[in-house]
């Protein structure tokens, strides 16, 4: 999820030398489609483009990098995606991450980041998919009284970004928790 932003596009590039055929849901609020276009180039791979919950098509089958615009609040359309494809692992991505905007739309963080997260996770435990990377933040250890920051450090935030952050991993840790199954690393 995420995938066309900054940080996973390069994870596409590299997930796609390891070999792996990726299905990248983004909505693109913070990203742009050039981004997945030149992780194809760099990749030497096609992209093939679904929007919504439209069907892969056969000429489509055996791309390797795969994109469908939307959104993960939306858990028709994930359940469309996890129907669609076989779904090992799910790197999470998909996120607000404005400090300062998050101070003055602190309900739209919290939608998009943790009610957003939620209905992902609802949907990979659906599909029997437990085994997930989140990218949360540095953010979720506040202001730090030293650097570098490790992480042992205590968790605490000073803005909705980080707080939607660490509410995320505190839900990773809590599924972890109740089901063995769950195979969950927290960037």
């Amino acid at each position: 999820t995420g995938g066309a932003g900054y940080i996973g596009s390069h994870t596409c590039v590299e997930l796609l030398a390891a070999g792996y055929d990726l299905v990248v849901v983004d909505n693109l609020c913070n990203s742009s489609l050039v981004s997945l276009e030149r992780v194809a180039a760099i990749a030497g791979v096609g992209l093939s483009m679904l929007v919504g919950d439209t069907r892969v098509k056969p000429e489509d089958e055996g791309s390797r990098l795969i994109f469908v615009e939307g959104d993960i609040r939306d858990q028709d359309l994930l359940r469309s995606i996890f129907e669609q494809f076989e779904i090992e692992a799910v790197i999470h991505f998909a996120g607000l991450k404005a400090v300062g905007e998050s101070v003055e739309k602190p309900l739209m963080y919290y939608d998009n980041n943790v009610a957003g997260s939620v209905a992902l996770f609802e949907v990979m435990a659906e599909f029997g998919c437990k085994l997930l990377v989140f990218s949360s933040s540095a953010t979720v250890y506040g202001d730090p009284a030293t650097v570098p920051i490790t992480e042992d450090f205590s968790l605490s935030t000073t803005n909705p970004y980080g707080a939607s952050k660490l509410m995320v991993e505190d839900i990773c840790r809590d599924l972890a928790k109740s089901d063995s199954d769950w195979s969950i690393a927290l960037l």
